[in-house]
This record gives C-alpha cells, sequence and structure tokens, in this order.
C-alpha cells in the first residue's frame, strides 16, 4: 500500500499534482524546491497512485541513508487529501521510524491532527485578514523607519544580496545554499525580495516565499546602521501593507527568545511542528 520510491523513478506530475491538493500544502515539499536543496538525494513514501505523499531528503554516509531535515527546509511529513485517516498516518510513521533519521520534520497540519511522536517545535504565523495588533516596540520601530525615508524596492540582483549576506552575519549559515535556492525560486517565480538603501547602498533585505496561501519569512540581512534605523521591522511591516494575496505570513519561529519575541511584537501566534529522530 505505501512503497519507497527513490528521486529517479518518481512520478514527478503524479506527486506535484498530489501535494496541490493536499490540504497542508508546502513549498518545502515542491519537487524543485528538494532538488536544490538536496542535489536530488530525496525518497518519498507513496500511498497507492500517489493518494498521500511523503517526501524524505537523506545524506548518505558509510553506506547508509540517514534522513536530515535540509537547511531552509522547515517542516514536510504526510500532504494529503481530505478524510485521511490516523491508521494510514500511522503506516506512514512508522516506515519512518525504520530509518536513520538525524531530524525530520513533520508539518503543523500532521502534529495537531495526527501527533507524531518527537519534539513540539514552535513556529509564528501572521493572519493577514484580520486586523495587525502590534505591540508599542513594534509600534515605535515602524515609526522610526518610516521618518528615516529610506529607499524600498524590489530587488532581485541576486549577487548584490548574497555579498551583503556574507559580509553582514556572524551565524553560521550555507550562503551557497541560499543562493541556489533563490536562483530556483526566482526562476518558478515563487520568491518576494525587498531591499532598503541609503545613499544608493544596500543596508538590509528580507526574502519571502510564496507558499499558496502563506508567504514565508526565509532570510534576511541588516547591517549595523540599518538595524540603528529598525529596518528589519520595517521590511516585514512592508511586506504586511503591500499584502493583496496571501491569507498568512509565517515567520518560520524560532527557539530564540529574542527572535521569539521580534515575531510576537507583530501580532503573531504560536503554531507546532513535530520534529523526529532515533539518532
Amino acid at each position: 500500500m505505501i512503497k519507497r520510491v527513490s528521486r529517479k523513478k518518481l512520478d514527478v506530475n503524479k506527486y506535484t499534482e498530489c501535494l496541490n491538493k493536499s490540504v497542508n500544502y508546502r513549498i518545502y515539499a515542491e519537487v524543485f524546491y528538494l532538488d536544490a536543496l538536496v542535489d536530488n538525494n530525496w525518497d518519498c513514501y507513496v500511498l497507492n497512485d500517489y493518494e498521500a505523499i511523503m517526501p524524505l531528503p537523506f545524506v548518505k554516509k558509510f553506506g547508509f541513508k540517514f534522513i536530515v531535515q535540509p537547511i531552509y527546509c522547515q517542516q514536510l511529513g504526510v500532504f494529503h487529501q481530505e478524510n485521511f485517516s490516523k491508521e494510514t498516518f500511522l503506516l506512514f510513521e512508522k516506515k519512518l521510524h525504520r530509518n536513520l533519521v538525524r531530524a525530520y520534520a513533520f508539518n503543523e497540519e500532521n502534529t495537531e491532527i495526527f501527533e507524531p511522536k518527537g519534539i513540539k517545535r514552535v513556529n509564528q504565523i501572521l493572519d493577514l485578514q484580520q486586523e495587525i495588533q502590534l505591540d508599542n516596540k513594534t509600534k515605535k520601530n515602524i515609526k522610526s523607519f518610516i521618518n528615516k525615508k529610506v529607499e524600498l524596492k524590489s530587488n532581485h540582483n541576486l549577487e548584490e544580496i548574497v555579498n551583503f549576506k556574507k559580509a553582514n552575519t556572524n551565524h553560521r549559515v550555507d550562503v551557497n545554499k541560499l543562493t541556489t535556492l533563490a536562483k530556483v525560486l526566482l526562476k518558478n517565480n515563487k520568491i518576494k525580495i525587498d531591499s532598503c538603501y541609503q545613499n544608493n547602498e544596500l543596508i538590509a533585505f528580507s526574502i519571502f516565499v510564496k507558499s499558496k496561501k502563506r508567504i514565508i519569512y526565509l532570510n534576511s540581512s541588516a547591517n549595523h546602521f540599518a538595524k540603528k534605523l529598525s529596518a528589519p521591522t520595517g521590511l516585514i511591516y512592508h511586506q504586511i501593507k503591500k499584502n493583496d494575496e496571501f491569507q498568512y505570513l509565517d515567520f518560520e519561529g524560532s527557539e530564540i527568545s529574542s527572535i521569539n519575541h521580534f515575531f510576537k511584537g507583530f501580532g503573531a501566534t504560536e503554531k507546532f511542528y513535530i520534529n523526529y529522530k532515533n539518532l
């Protein structure tokens, strides 16, 4: 009933149709998205004739496959249509458990409905169809940003963005992987990049990814000067205000309290997803 299919033998059309019809769609599971992140190193559990799918990114070491959640890919899990039974979900989950799993993240809907085993992680979602409830600090930062009258524009100059990211981050991030992903997203018209300039010099940017009803806050960077101007807050607020097609802004959450609090300042509410590992 559930078979494991390699990326090479995957029926891409049937897989994509299943994903698009699912009640829990995530762009993370798109074929082009996963291919960009893991160089085609993923399999998939498939129910019957692509009635439900569960993508499995992996790395190979010592002749073994280890399931690993890639960077820039927050949630995967089982993608299915309505009236999907818990019994069938458990079959997928048991099959996952037979693998060597360093990390695998089930999506929010899987977590809420089926309660898979693992550690609960926080995500933060803002409903863009409701009145936005900003806290006082966020309001103050937005007002400060607007008063500085910096230049805001859409920017798809990936070379400029990547070089800026390299120069202004202390975090260990896979910038090369981000570059590859951004190029693929741009090709598929699934990316928005808002940039902030002063005196024609890039000082901050934010990358957003289109995921049907969601727009995902994927990555950002700001230099020291931009942080003083509250540019990170201003760029998010700019995206919220100009929104005319998305229902939710997905912040991707954070276990870091200061970042968590920053997202809550926009009125985001917490959602949870499960991270499973057996290693």
